[in-house]
C-alpha cells in the first residue's frame, strides 16, 4: 500500500484499489483538492499527465481519517462505479463524475 501523500495542508490516502481520498487538514477549496488529486495521481500512482482524474464522492467526511472534509477521486471511473459527467467550469463544485486531465488538475497548484 502506498503511504500517505501530503501537500500544503492536505493528505491523500487510498480508500481501496480504485479510489483515493484527499483530506483537508483545515481550510479548503476545490482548486486545492484538484491540485492534490492530480499531484498524487502523477507522483504516487505514476499516471500520465494526460490521464483523467474523476470525482468519486464530493465534499464529505473522510473514510480514512477523523477529518470532516474530504473528496474522493479515481483514475478508473468504471472500476470505481462512476459515470463521467460533462463537468462544470466551477473548479470548486467537485460533482461526482466531473473530471480533468492530471496536468490540468496539477496546474491548480500554481494559483
Amino acid at each position: 500500500m502506498i503511504g500517505t501523500f501530503n501537500r500544503d495542508g492536505y493528505s491523500v490516502k487510498k480508500v481501496n484499489d480504485a479510489v483515493y481520498e484527499a483530506v483537508a487538514e483545515e481550510e479548503f477549496s476545490g482548486e486545492a483538492f484538484w491540485c492534490v488529486a492530480g499531484s498524487y495521481a502523477q507522483i504516487d500512482l505514476k499516471a500520465s499527465p494526460n490521464a483523467k482524474v474523476y470525482v468519486v464522492r464530493c465534499f464529505g467526511p473522510s473514510e480514512t481519517t477523523d477529518r470532516r472534509t474530504a473528496v474522493q477521486f479515481t483514475l478508473d471511473p468504471q472500476k470505481a462505479g462512476v459515470t463521467p459527467s460533462e463537468g462544470t467550469d466551477d473548479v470548486n463544485e467537485l460533482s461526482i463524475g466531473e473530471h480533468m486531465a492530471v496536468d490540468v488538475a496539477r496546474s491548480h497548484c500554481e494559483r
